[in-house]
């Protein structure tokens, strides 16, 4: 593996599927992260949809793996 992001590609790549696997557990949200939200509605702040959860993901592990110059 190589381009851009040279050795740190695998890394990414390993990330990006963790992420992925993680975040679609809470799709949809499990009851008892539902009650959360209803018992504590501030908490709704963190609810987010999973393609706007998993671009989040990636740009930040992409941005932490990107040869900085």
């Amino acid at each position: 593996m190589g381009g851009k992001l040279g050795d740190d590609t695998q890394v990414f790549c390993l990330m990006c599927l963790a992420s992925a696997g993680a975040l679609s557990t809470y799709v949809p949200p499990p009851p008892g992260v539902l009650a959360a939200y209803a018992e504590e509605p501030d908490l709704g702040v963190l609810h987010m949809e999973l393609r706007d959860a998993l671009r989040l993901s990636f740009t930040s592990s992409l941005l932490g793996v990107l040869p900085h110059a």
